[in-house]
C-alpha cells in the first residue's frame, strides 16, 4: 500500500437490516422532509414506490415511476418537471440504479435531498458520482449533492430479485472492488471495504443466486454491495471508463460490468501484484481472473457483450473514446489494448 493518500469521505447514514423499509418516514422526518416525491422504475418498481409513498403518509407528494437505464436526457427533464410541480422538498429514490441515477440528476440540478432504498446491488447509492446519456454518449461525474443523505437497506426487498439481475447486479458490485484494488486514488480504507465485499460476494453470492429465499446470503450481499459502492467514492479507472462507454451504446449497465470484469481483471493484474495478492485472498484463488470467469459462466445471465446489444462496428469508437481518456494506471491503455479486450469480451 502507498504511504501518501488523501481520504475524503463523505458522511453518510446508514440503516440496516430486515424490514427496515417501515422506518422511511422516521427517517425523512430526521431529515425534515415534508414534501418527499418517490423515484421508481415502471412495473414492478411503481408497486414498491407506491407502498412507499403509503408509508410516508402526509410527508409524500406522490409518485414517479419512469426512471429507466442511464437517465436518458428526456427522462431526466420529466423527473426535474415532477419535482418542480408538486413542489417537493426531497426525494425518496426505491430501486436499483436507475431510480437512483435518477435522483441523482435531480439533485445535482436542484439541491434536493436523497434518501435511497436499494433493492439490487449496484451500489450506486453510495457514490457521488451521477451519469445522464444523449445520444450514444453517456456523460458521468462526481458531485457531493448526489449522495444520498441516507440509505435504508432491507435485505426483504431482494428476496424477490431474480436469479439474472442477482448475479448481474453483484457482479457490477465485485467489479467497484476489483478496481478499487489498483486505482492510484486508492486509501487504507477503500482497500479495505474492497476486500471485504470481495470476500463476502465470494462466499455468498452463489448462494444468493441459487435461492433467492436464502436470508443469510441476501444480507451479506446487501452489506457487500454498500461496501463496495464505497470503494467508487475515491475514483474509477479503466473498467468503469469502459462501462460507461459501451453504456452510451445502450448496452445494460450490470451486464456489461459482468461480462467485461475478468478480461479487464486479467489485463490489469499483470501490472497490479498487490491488487492480485488481496484478491487472490479474497477469492480463495490463485488466479482472480479466471475465478471471476468462472463465477460469469456459473450464472444465468448474457456472457458476451454481443448478446447484449453491441454492434461489433463499435468496437473501434469505444476503444478511440477510451483511449483518448489517458489512463495510465496500473498500466497504460492504448486504443489497440480496448480493442484487443472489447473483441475477446465481444
Amino acid at each position: 500500500m502507498k504511504t501518501a493518500f488523501v481520504h475524503d469521505a463523505p458522511a453518510q447514514r446508514v440503516v440496516f437490516g430486515a424490514g427496515t423499509l417501515a422506518r422511511v418516514a422516521e427517517e425523512a422526518g430526521r431529515l425534515s422532509l415534508n414534501r418527499a416525491l418517490v423515484i421508481a422504475t415502471p412495473g414492478s418498481g411503481s408497486r414498491l414506490g407506491a407502498r412507499v409513498v403509503e408509508l410516508l403518509g402526509p410527508r409524500a407528494v406522490g409518485l414517479h415511476a419512469e426512471a429507466v437505464i442511464h437517465v436518458p436526457r428526456p427522462v431526466a427533464e420529466a423527473g426535474l418537471a415532477a419535482v418542480r410541480d408538486r413542489n417537493a422538498d426531497g426525494i425518496v429514490a426505491i430501486g436499483g440504479g436507475s431510480a437512483i441515477g435518477l435522483a441523482k440528476i435531480i439533485a445535482r440540478d436542484i439541491g434536493l435531498t436523497i434518501i435511497a432504498v436499494p433493492t439490487t446491488y449496484s451500489g450506486s447509492e453510495a457514490t457521488p458520482i451521477w451519469g445522464i446519456s444523449e445520444g450514444e454518449r453517456k456523460t458521468t461525474g462526481r458531485d457531493l449533492k448526489v449522495m444520498p443523505r441516507t440509505i435504508i437497506y432491507d435485505p426483504d426487498l431482494t428476496l424477490a430479485l431474480p436469479p439474472a439481475v442477482t448475479a448481474s447486479s453483484a457482479m457490477n458490485a465485485i467489479a467497484h472492488c476489483v478496481e478499487g484494488m489498483w486505482i492510484p486514488e486508492r486509501t487504507p480504507v477503500s482497500v479495505a471495504f474492497a476486500t471485504e465485499a470481495t470476500r463476502r460476494f465470494g462466499a455468498f453470492l452463489r448462494r444468493a443466486v441459487t435461492d433467492g429465499q436464502d436470508h443469510e446470503a441476501r444480507a451479506e450481499c446487501l452489506i457487500a454491495s454498500w461496501l463496495a459502492g464505497a470503494v467508487l467514492v475515491v475514483g474509477t479507472g479503466l473498467h468503469h471508463k469502459l462501462a460507461h462507454v459501451l453504456g452510451g451504446f445502450g448496452l445494460p449497465h450490470a451486464e456489461t460490468h459482468a461480462i467485461i470484469l475478468p478480461h479487464v481483471t486479467r489485463f490489469n493484474l499483470a501490472n497490479a501484484p498487490e491488487a492480485r495478492e488481496r484478491l487472490s485472498d479474497a477469492l480463495r484463488s490463485d488466479d482472480p481472473a479466471a475465478t471471476l470467469e468462472r463465477m460469469l459462466r456459473g450464472f444465468p445471465i448474457p456472457q458476451r457483450l454481443g448478446d447484449i446489444g453491441l454492434a461489433r462496428e463499435k468496437i473501434e469508437e469505444a476503444a478511440n473514446q477510451v483511449s483518448a481518456l489517458g489512463i495510465r494506471d496500473p498500466r497504460a491503455v492504448t486504443a489497440a489494448d480496448v480493442r484487443s479486450l472489447l473483441s475477446l469480451a465481444y
